[in-house]
């Protein structure tokens, strides 16, 4: 009956080394495993991650800081949490104090209710972003408005808008477009006019929270 600690390691995360330093606080014997991949990485594409898991045996005890060490992705975490459970790993959360156990009903529960959450707000997410591809197509004259300048320009800002309305981060955008992080916020921004349900805007206050927390 081991305990192993896992973070990930991001230069963005001002408050990792506090972080840490509570979770060694709770746990002083437990073996520490870093990564420092991008969070976008599924957990067992992460070598690191992958070593720890075949090390982990029933029993054992996976501490981390919050579920986001295992991606954003709620499906990706929800995979790797049921792949530990399975394994007969418990998880015991540092940032709320709770403790996920293999085979107990209180940990099904907590599973189905953060599960139903995510989809509540997958659906606001696609209404949202439908809500804003049908604003611009049933007003081309405000997309040409919007976005003036060279026909290059205009192709890859409309490239960037449909992946903000995707739900795609302001960084992870960025990478897929090969633009700067400014550039994307410009984009975002004029998007705003257009996104009556305020989607764009909670999806970035997020993604803010998920870079402090990642």
């Amino acid at each position: 009956m081991t305990h192993y600690l896992y973070t990930r390691y991001s230069p963005k995360n001002r408050a990792y080394q506090e972080q840490l330093a509570t979770m060694t606080a709770a746990f002083p014997g437990a073996a520490h495993v870093e990564d420092s991949i991008h969070g976008q990485v599924p957990p067992f594409e992460r070598p690191q991650f992958t070593r720890l898991f075949d090390t982990l045996e029933s029993g054992d005890t996976l501490v981390i800081w919050w579920l986001t060490a295992f991606g954003r992705d709620f499906n990706q975490v929800l995979a790797t949490v049921n792949r530990l459970l399975d394994k007969g790993v418990a998880l015991q959360l540092i940032c709320e104090p709770l403790r996920l156990e293999p085979r107990n009903e209180q940990t099904n529960t907590l599973l189905l209710l953060l599960s139903g959450y995510d989809k509540v707000q997958t659906q606001h997410r696609l209404y949202a972003a439908e809500q804003g591809r049908n604003a611009l197509k049933d007003q081309p004259e405000l997309w040409k408005k919007k976005f003036r300048g060279r026909p290059a320009d205009k192709a890859k800002h409309q490239h960037i808008a449909s992946l903000l309305l995707d739900g795609h981060t302001l960084q992870s955008v960025a990478e897929q477009c090969d633009v700067s992080l400014s550039t994307v916020k410009r984009v975002k921004a004029r998007l705003s006019e257009v996104d009556d349900e305020g989607s764009l805007r909670r999806r970035g206050d997020m993604a803010a929270a998920d870079g402090d927390a990642s």
